[in-house]
């Protein structure tokens, strides 16, 4: 096989996993899509608590399973999906499938499904899992497009068909994956990384559950809508972060800022043809399209400081990395509260939180640059 055949086999690959990564994305959407058509506003609005819920219990869970032994040098196996969170992630969803029309089934099913699902996309995106993937990604378009038709058509089966979906996907990638590893990543680095990301996670959950708390059902509906359409850029930056943990890699960067360009200009053009209000009905008139930018380049925005994140965390330093991350989700939870108290504009909004993310890219650089210096002094120039 010659260098340029590897390069564009290794390209084409890293191409099906951030598509599929898409396509798992889209379930949150296709979830909030099908409730617009069948439940209450009120309904819908706990849904998207539930939904940001969910994000938040798999993020932190898969987090603090698998990273801390992606980044341990001692251990030969680095992820693996463990049987348990397979078993409750099919055991969670099938109440959606057997209650579709039960607000109180999708409470249970949704964080238990994302759970399963989150777990084994880090473990196919570290694996390079680009074939199985590839089946997972079939099976959740396929079941989000029957969902969204049954809905349309105002069936509660629509729940179900979207659940068995989530099923299968869940199923498919467990199928090849080793669902135990040996070894224990150390105790320090792992209770780090999973307060770090329980600080980060808490951001999004905070937000929506504020908005909530204020009884504005239409403005949380269209808030979770809008971080669920961001989703579409999370695989790309999850994969980026996720390869980055093990080696850096200035293509991979540079592909995925391309990507995620790409990946905005395609949200802009859904958004001017109507596709999401289309999707999420009328709660989605509450976005505009100054707002939906400014949503955009906040995500943007989080692409440059990932690197200096990554090269810290590969460096060791997940202490330090912590407390950054704690001063960056306080101050994201402040101005949150502040912004939504004051004003119901998600665009001020989102603006406030791409302020919030150039000072914690600032933060991390500026302890990167103190740690490269460092490194080169105790490293002498060669003769």
């Amino acid at each position: 096989m010659t260098a340029a055949t590897a390069t564009g086999r290794g390209a084409f690959q890293s191409l099906i996993m951030v598509a599929s990564g898409a396509v798992t994305a889209i379930v949150p959407a296709a979830v909030q899509g099908v409730a617009a058509r069948l439940f209450a506003l009120d309904d819908q609005a706990h849904i998207a608590l539930f939904l940001s819920i969910g994000s938040f219990i798999a993020g932190v869970l898969a987090a603090g399973l698998l990273e801390p032994r992606m980044a341990d040098t001692s251990l030969m196996e680095k992820t693996y999906i463990p049987l348990w969170a397979t078993a409750l992630g099919v055991a969670g969803t099938l109440g959606m499938v057997i209650f579709p029309g039960s607000v109180a089934a999708m409470a249970v099913g949704l964080p238990c499904a994302m759970l399963a699902l989150q777990i084994g996309r880090m473990h196919a995106a570290f694996t390079a899992g680009w074939k199985m993937e590839a089946l997972t990604a079939s099976a959740l378009v396929l079941g989000a497009g029957g969902a969204l038709v049954l809905a349309g058509q105002k069936s509660p089966w629509a729940v179900s068909v979207l659940g068995l979906a989530m099923i299968v996907a869940i199923l498919v990638r467990a199928v090849k994956a080793p669902y135990k590893a040996s070894g224990r990543p150390r105790l320090a680095p792992t209770a780090w990384i999973t307060l770090e990301t329980a600080m980060v996670a808490l951001v999004p959950v905070g937000i929506v559950a504020t908005v909530y708390l204020l009884q504005r059902n239409d403005e949380a509906v269209a808030l979770k809508a809008t971080i669920t359409v961001l989703g579409a850029l999370q695989p790309i930056l999850g994969y980026m972060r996720t390869r980055l943990l093990g080696a850096h890699s200035k293509n991979l960067v540079l592909g995925m800022s391309g990507l995620s360009v790409v990946a905005i200009a395609a949200i802009l053009l859904l958004e001017t043809l109507g596709v999401f209000t289309a999707l999420f009905g009328p709660a989605w008139s509450v976005v505009t399209m100054g707002a939906l930018s400014l949503a955009c380049l906040w995500k943007l925005i989080t692409i440059p400081s990932t690197l200096p994140f990554t090269y810290l965390r590969r460096a060791g330093l997940v202490g330090q990395v912590f407390w950054i991350r704690v001063a960056s989700s306080l101050l994201y939870l402040a101005v949150s509260v502040a912004l939504l108290t004051l004003s119901d504009s998600l665009a001020l909004l989102f603006l406030g939180l791409a302020v919030v993310e150039t000072m914690t890219g600032l933060l991390l650089y500026a302890k990167y640059r103190s740690v490269s210096k460092a490194q080169q002094v105790l490293e002498p120039n060669p003769a």
